[in-house]
């Protein structure tokens, strides 16, 4: 074969010209093929990248949507429960054992769970809201004599009932070291007037309290629930203060003082601890010492005969009567030659039985009752209706407004002296009730009466 360049001899198998190198025909067709074949993988293996390439730009693409979609939900959740609707509060609280706490309060949907790290509690959402309370108290430990307060942060977390956990603001808060809690019921004011040697006092503490009492523990005597009854003494010396000191673990103490006035007479005069300030009949015996010698004369409705005095013993008694429901004032002196009389005022709160009130009580006469409201002062009646609403004065003091009207309104303010502490408006009452004037109410008067008995209408 000659080479088809310079025109050499060459083999008929020969793949290049001896002579000027150059490719021969026959090589370039026995190559043609696999060039073909290596550019046909080239093509297969470009298309393969590309098409992995382009499963990764999908799987990439998936993967940034799902993220942005958490990020906008995260976003949209942080945003409600910072600055929305599920934003959590905390308020400071009385305990209902008396005790100075923090409530936190969460928002958000039912079955959804709030876990507080620091306090290793958990509670569920119902109603849209989960209150959580803890004690100030709480936050410390063993002696506080050096203790001021207590900077607290709480980290609480929402745990979605799919798992999802959602951080929530912080609470940064500070608390003081609280004050033993003391809660005195009798007398129920710092500065009382008596007119016996003896005067109850009654008060409430946190159970494990200690207690004292101008200086005598009297812990032994607090009940379980923390509750003290106990009797001191009162002196006719003008002012007695009585000194109370409570002492609750991790708290301060408290220290509390009351004055007791009892009057001093030229004439030895006192009430036995037995005649108390309230009767549920219409009489009521008074018993009590004065100086041997002495003279009592009572200036107030009594039954004559019923007084006596023991010019021995000083010893005295008598059986007072009561006009009107509610308060009533017995006053009695004690006289003798040659000093200054000494006198006592009693109010004592006439409360009949429900079986003499309501014997007693006339049906409502609304017309006559709003004219003659005042010369019908303690007259009971029997008071039926709904309640309608309910108001307080400027005193503090509470009103019911019931609408006794059977075919047009009719209105009467009732003051609750009843066991029914939390009557619900819009139901149907029957109250037993004494008249005691009128009072304002949406600018106009209305019929006031004390309602001694009330119950739900049958």
């Amino acid at each position: 074969m000659k080479c088809p360049y310079c025109g050499g001899v060459c083999a008929d198998d020969a793949l290049y010209c001896p002579s000027c190198k150059q490719p021969l025909p026959t090589a370039q067709a026995q190559t043609q093929p696999q060039q073909e074949k290596r550019r046909e993988k080239r093509t297969a293996g470009q298309k393969a990248f590309t098409a992995v390439l382009v499963v990764l730009f999908i799987f990439g693409l998936s993967v940034g949507a799902y993220k942005l979609a958490s990020w906008v939900k995260s976003y949209q959740l942080n945003r409600l429960y910072t600055r929305g609707a599920y934003t959590p509060t905390l308020s400071e609280i009385k305990m209902d054992d008396m005790r100075q706490g923090h409530a936190m309060i969460f928002f958000g949907k039912d079955g959804d769970q709030i876990y507080v790290p620091e306090l290793s509690r958990s509670l569920s959402i119902s109603g849209g809201v989960a209150r959580m309370e803890v004690a100030d108290s709480d936050w410390f430990n063993g002696s506080i004599t050096d203790v001021e307060y207590a900077d607290v942060t709480l980290t609480p977390m929402l745990i979605s009932e799919n798992g999802r956990k959602t951080e929530l603001p912080q609470f940064n808060f500070q608390v003081n070291v609280p004050d033993s809690p003391l809660q005195v019921t009798s007398p129920a004011q710092e500065r009382t007037t008596v007119v016996t040697g003896v005067y109850p006092l009654t008060l409430n503490v946190v159970p494990g309290s200690t207690v004292f009492v101008n200086g005598e523990d009297v812990t032994k005597s607090v009940d379980r629930s923390g509750y003290l009854s106990t009797y001191v003494s009162v002196k006719p010396i003008g002012d007695n203060v009585i000194t109370l000191i409570v002492r609750t673990p991790k708290h301060r103490e408290c220290r509390h003082e009351l004055v007791i006035f009892r009057q001093h007479y030229d004439i030895e005069l006192e009430l036995d601890t037995t005649v108390g300030n309230v009767s549920s009949a219409r009489t009521m015996a008074v018993t009590g010492t004065t100086e041997p010698g002495a003279s009592i004369e009572v200036d107030t409705d009594h039954i004559e005969e019923s007084l006596s005095v023991d010019q021995q013993t000083g010893r005295f008694s008598f059986i007072a009567n009561f006009s009107t429901y509610g308060n009533n004032i017995i006053r009695f002196r004690a006289t003798k030659p040659g000093k200054q009389d000494a006198e006592i005022s009693l109010n004592v709160n006439y409360r009949p039985s429900l079986a003499e009130m309501s014997g007693r009580a006339w049906a409502m006469d609304y017309p006559q009752l709003r004219v003659l409201f005042e010369n019908w002062r303690y007259k009971s009646f029997v008071c039926k209706g709904p309640l309608i609403d309910s108001f307080t004065d400027d005193d503090g003091k509470k009103y019911l407004v019931m609408d006794v009207g059977t075919t047009e309104r009719q209105l009467v303010i009732l003051v609750n002296e009843s066991s029914i502490t939390s009557p619900t408006l819009g139901r149907t009452y029957q109250a037993y009730a004494y008249v005691d004037g009128q009072h304002m109410y949406q600018s106009e008067y209305y019929p006031m009466l004390v309602a001694l008995y009330m119950d739900v209408a049958g």
